[in-house]
């Protein structure tokens, strides 16, 4: 089985190469941890003992069971029929991202004016009574994440921890505290604005990673399972997934993605990161890869709040499509000096992963800040509309997001591989009354668990052009760089460095549908040629992706063995060797992960 690295969604400007391993135990060198999945947890389990290893813990969200396993007990469950998967419990380790300048007293956020999140708490929606689930490195006891609106501490409802068992919320690392300030602070910044974007919401913190930011699976898998049991306890209905894997199979058949889909299909909207090893095509992690979760990428305001016509995708910010098709990610949100609660002892700032920027303040960047961006704009969807189901919420932030275009409306800056439906715009996905449709259209979610029916996306690489394209698309009606890609860097094409500077490529313009944000006061109408403003605003796709959007994006068609965005491997797209290897590509078709050896690459980018 191929070991991967699990990462926080955050960056730093080097690569690093990690060494991965499945988990030893005390006991023996030689017995190691693994999952055991087959068809149910009691199954697995009972094969688990029956040839001699121990059961660690029930998983039966993914009908299988952690388990310590001798060499001789793990290649006797290989081949038993009854045994589905054998893989290993991997490391899962963190990266730490970083961000920039500080100022005195309690600072003021930026990202819920950049996306609309404050014209929301104007409308009397603040997410109340809706909690979000945090599965992370744990929820410190900081006043803007313990604290609730009205100064009690009640905000953290729920908790548990399957790293160390503490009954009480805590968070060594500081990753987590940053994630839920982000979803919620209560507190009042400098700008008297609360500082969270649904400082409203309860919170539940589940914490699966250690001190230093490391899990596995197995612990990840755990605290999925147990959002699920107790959702209805704390009315949980979202979870927050600022972590990432490398993929090495199918989504099908990855236990992490299972236990996604698993929660999803209970009723859960779970929101994860893109991750950060972008710009180039196929970068998208796991869970990211998974067609039903709602998958996250980043951009960057470029310090200029009320000015949007400076923003860019960031670099790190990982791309579609994934290796099944699927056009990932589905739409992007702030990620670029996201400044959130974080005391200064955590791990992270004493690292200098996270930079100072006032008291308990510290400032971070990557698509694990985007992604909890958009766990709050969820909670704020669902507080005003409770009984909307998780296809419906996904509906509602893609149909509703804006697209980046060139400032005349004609074309786009970046496909939709790069920035998926657009840039995220809450307002309108929170209070539009004139919304009706849900995402994942063609997608049979529980045959898909059951094993009896597997997907593939739309996208395939056409050799004959060179370009990323979708299948069944009359390229007619789509502007040429929307519709189909390269795998170039794309507007930013000035290089990594160029990214937290000013804009070198061209204006563009966030295009606006008819709504609030056509005339509203305030940042909205304070930058000129910030966004287009008009509906129809981007003519040539027009038609091509609002109505059915999440049709191509969600639905696809039945797994072929493996076509996938690359068609099996053949004539892959030459900008990554990894695809087309040929042993990989049989492993991929197989819906197992390949056997490599121990090493695994993560990025991490250091905001200046």
């Amino acid at each position: 089985m191929k070991a991967r690295l699990f990462s926080f969604a955050l960056v730093f400007v080097l690569i690093s190469g990690l060494l991965v391993s499945p988990v030893p135990t005390a006991a023996s060198t030689d017995v190691q941890s693994y999952l055991v999945m087959a068809g149910s947890a009691e199954e697995a389990a009972r094969l688990v003992e029956h040839y001699g290893g121990t059961v660690t813990s029930q998983l039966y969200i993914i009908n299988g069971v952690g388990a310590l396993l001798s060499p001789q007990v793990y290649a006797a469950l290989l081949t038993d029929p009854a045994v589905k998967q054998v893989t290993p419990n991997q490391v899962v380790n963190a990266s730490e991202d970083s961000l920039l300048h500080g100022n005195r007293g309690l600072p003021a956020t930026d990202y819920p004016d950049l996306t609309g999140a404050d014209l929301v708490w104007q409308e009397g929606v603040s997410g109340k009574n809706i909690s979000v689930a945090v599965l992370d490195t744990g929820i410190a006891m900081h006043p803007g994440v313990l604290m609730d609106i009205w100064g009690r501490p009640r905000h953290i409802v729920g908790w548990v921890d399957f790293v160390s068992q503490r009954r009480t919320p805590h968070d060594r690392n500081g990753h987590g505290t940053h994630i839920a300030g982000v979803i919620a602070n209560t507190q009042i910044g400098q700008d008297f604005e609360w500082n969270g974007m649904a400082p409203g919401v309860n919170l539940v913190g589940v914490r699966v990673l250690d001190e230093t930011g490391a899990g596995t699976y197995e612990k990840i898998i755990q605290g999925l399972q147990w959002v699920i049991e107790k959702k209805d306890r704390y009315n949980i209905r979202v979870v927050n997934l600022s972590l990432w894997a490398n993929p090495s199979s199918a989504y099908w058949a990855d236990p992490l993605n299972i236990a996604v889909t698993r929660a999803w299909a209970e009723g859960l909207v779970v929101v994860t990161v893109a991750g950060n090893s972008g710009p180039d095509p196929m970068t998208v992690a796991v869970p990211g890869n998974n067609p039903y979760a709602i998958t996250v990428g980043a951009f960057t305001d470029n310090y200029t709040v009320d000015d949007w016509s400076d923003d860019y995708i960031t670099p790190f910010s990982a791309s579609g499509p994934t290796l099944d098709g699927f056009v990932k990610p589905d739409l992007i949100a702030p990620g670029a000096h996201i400044v959130s609660t974080m005391f200064p002892g955590s791990f992270v700032a004493r690292q200098d992963a996270a930079t100072w920027v006032s008291n308990t303040y510290f400032s971070m960047a990557g698509t694990s800040q985007a992604a909890a961006i958009t766990s709050g704009a969820a909670a704020l969807i669902l507080a005003r509309n409770p009984n909307l189901t998780p296809d419906e919420v996904k509906y509602r932030l893609t149909i509703t997001a804006l697209p980046w275009v060139v400032e005349d409306g004609s074309d786009v800056l970046y496909s939709m591989w790069q920035q998926g439906a657009g840039r995220l715009n809450v307002y309108d996905a929170v209070m539009s009354d004139e919304i009706s449709g849900a995402s994942n259209q063609g997608l049979d979610i529980w045959a898909d668990l059951a094993g009896d029916l597997h997907y593939e996306g739309f996208t395939y690489f056409d050799e004959t052009v060179g370009q990323f394209r979708l299948r069944g698309v009359d390229y007619t009606t789509l502007t040429d760089h929307y519709g189909v890609w390269d795998g170039g860097a794309g507007a930013w094409s000035g290089g990594a460095p160029a990214w937290f500077g000013a804009w070198t490529s061209g204006a563009g313009a966030w295009s606006g549908g008819a709504g609030a944000w056509s005339g509203g006061a305030g940042a909205w109408s304070g930058g000129a040629g910030a966004w287009s403003g008009g509906a129809g605003a981007w003519s040539g796709g027009a038609g091509a992706w609002s109505g059915g959007y999440t049709t191509w994006a969600g639905g696809a068609g039945a797994w072929s063995g493996g076509a996938g965005a690359w068609s099996g491997g053949a004539g892959a797209w030459s900008g990554s060797s990894t695809w087309t290897d040929p042993i990989f590509v049989e492993n991929f078709i197989s819906g197992v992960s390949p056997d490599t050896a121990t090493t695994a690459v993560s990025g991490w980018i250091i905001e200046p």
